[in-house]
């Protein structure tokens, strides 16, 4: 086991956006962390990584990355139809695993990889960063304070601009872990399940396609354990959004993701928006304006949040501990996205109890 002094080196399978924009930035600023390998099948893309983050070892095949000595941790940013032949190669390396979400196709194969990895000693971790943003922590701590009271509803939206023209397979068809649900909901469905501590029970969903998207819009109606109901809303072509509303007995508790202020807690006798509120919401507002500048290096809140889970990871890696975050999580919120794509093209309320059959 690495101690907290030594350098961990990571290895990059998969070198598209995702790669570029957020989890090699994240890495970057991360001490005592090096980026030593990278691997895409796509050798231009592979190139203009490794060469934009220095990145030393270059493969065209994954397997060569798994093999190679030097690296620690693989990041898999592939997609979702290889995550299953890529995670049971990192382990069987006895590699610490670091999995984009979703994490399979079905749950069948989140079975596959959830069980071999309670049979090694590496760690594995998938990336619903959205739990180390720096509001829905204070959010988990608001609603773990029980200031809401009894949760009765929750609320999500979580929209894109995606032309689509020229998205690749996997990311449009349906049956390759593309759309809306599949792909972006996740997330909330994730969130749900951090924030509140329940499960869901059943599903309904409605979902629209285009001429690019077999998925390009979606409501997701559920019903909790504990009686409590939930919808999310996820598009890919309009503007962006991403906030979450927890409705409680005693108030209601907003957040938006993208705003550097944008948590609010609204009591069971206020209104939202009225004069003395907002004036009241002044001194909040400037602490979070200088708390946003604070991140401006991470590259904002959001961008920050692919750092936070990353430091998770690596401590626990360096401390032997348990990642906070599992495969078994990503199989959860799986099974809940499963579960809206069978609903809206079956027409039915789909319990979850036949969703995992």
């Amino acid at each position: 086991m690495p101690s907290p002094s030594d350098k961990i080196t990571v290895g990059i399978i998969g070198c598209g956006r995702v790669a570029e924009e957020r989890h090699c930035p994240a890495l970057s600023l991360i001490n005592n962390v090096t980026i030593v390998a990278a691997a895409d099948s796509d050798s231009q893309r592979l190139q203009k990584l490794a060469d934009q983050y220095s990145i030393p070892q270059r493969y065209t095949d994954y397997r060569d990355l798994i093999r190679d000595p030097e690296v620690d941790i693989v990041a898999v940013l592939t997609p979702t139809a290889t995550h299953v032949e890529i995670g049971l190669a990192v382990m069987e390396a006895d590699k610490h695993l670091f999995l984009e979400k979703p994490l399979a196709l079905t749950t069948q194969e989140c079975d596959t990889l959830v069980n071999h990895s309670k049979t090694m000693s590496s760690k594995s971790m998938i990336c619903f960063n959205m739990r180390w943003h720096r509001l829905i922590q204070q959010a988990r701590a608001i609603i773990t304070e029980r200031k809401l009271g009894k949760i009765v509803a929750v609320r999500s939206e979580f929209m894109h601009y995606r032309d689509g023209s020229k998205a690749p397979d996997w990311h449009r068809v349906l049956a390759q872990g593309g759309g809306v649900t599949f792909n972006e909901a996740v997330h909330h469905i994730d969130l749900w399940r951090h924030l509140l501590g329940v499960e869901v029970k059943d599903v309904f969903a409605f979902h629209s396609s285009n001429e690019f998207y077999q998925d390009v819009s979606s409501v997701l109606c559920a019903s909790f354990s504990n009686d409590a109901h939930g919808s999310i809303h996820a598009a890919l072509k309009t503007s962006p959004n991403n906030d979450i509303e927890i409705i409680g007995e005693k108030g209601r508790l907003y957040v938006n993701l993208y705003r550097f202020d944008g948590l609010e807690f609204i009591a069971y006798d206020q209104y939202p928006g009225n004069i003395s509120m907002r004036i009241k919401r002044v001194p909040y507002t400037i602490n979070q304006f200088k708390e946003a500048l604070l991140l401006r290096k991470k590259g904002g809140d959001f961008q920050a949040s692919f750092y936070n889970i990353w430091k998770q990871f690596i401590h626990c890696i360096q401390h032997d501990e348990q990642p906070t975050v599992t495969l078994e999580d990503g199989k959860h919120a799986l099974q809940i996205s499963q579960a809206a794509i069978e609903s809206y093209q079956t027409n039915n309320v789909v319990h979850l109890t036949q969703a995992n059959k």
